[in-house]
This record gives structure tokens, C-alpha cells and sequence, in this order.
């Protein structure tokens, strides 16, 4: 017993073809490594504030603590953006 083929209706709701759904999930991942690389930014700068209030600085750990929330925030999202980049490469290699 073979299987018919699937309209072309069908083919375009499969999941594994990608479609609305998978783009919108996508869209969702982008928003999740924005909201990651600004709550890393505020972590960063909240402990900075709460050490030179602790220690009675100057904003001086505000500002270093700041900056590598930055920096793991950008490499943070970086890797949430290249990790949504190569689902799509390993699906793009099935499709004739």
C-alpha cells in the first residue's frame, strides 16, 4: 500500500517544512536574546551599584560590572541567534 502524495495545501501546513508557525517561534527567539542581552545589561549595572554602595566607591563598579553585562549579553544572544541560524541550515538540507 503506497501513500499518496500531499496537496499542496498540506505540504505547506507540514511542520517540518517550516511555515507560520515555525516563523513565528523564530520571531519569539530573537525577542528572547533582546530581553537576554538587556537583562544581562541591568544585572550587571544593579551589582555594580549595590558593590560601590557596600564598599562606598564611586560608580566605578557600576561601570566595570556594567560592561561585562554588556559583554555577556551580546555574547549571550549571539549564541541564542546562531543556535536558531543552524536549525534552519540542518532542515535547508533535506529540501530538495
Amino acid at each position: 500500500m503506497t501513500v499518496p502524495d500531499k496537496t499542496p495545501d498540506e505540504k505547506a501546513r507540514d511542520p517540518s517544512r517550516g511555515g507560520y508557525m515555525q516563523a513565528r517561534f523564530k520571531g519569539l527567539l530573537h525577542i528572547g536574546a533582546g530581553n537576554m542581552f538587556a537583562s544581562s545589561i541591568i544585572a550587571g549595572l544593579l551589582m555594580g551599584y549595590l558593590l560601590d554602595v557596600w564598599l562606598g566607591t564611586a560608580p566605578i563598579f557600576m561601570l566595570a560590572v556594567g560592561a561585562l553585562g554588556f559583554v555577556s549579553g551580546m555574547l549571550n544572544a549571539r549564541k541564542n541567534l546562531l543556535a536558531t541560524g543552524r536549525d534552519d541550515r540542518d532542515k535547508d538540507s533535506d529540501r530538495p
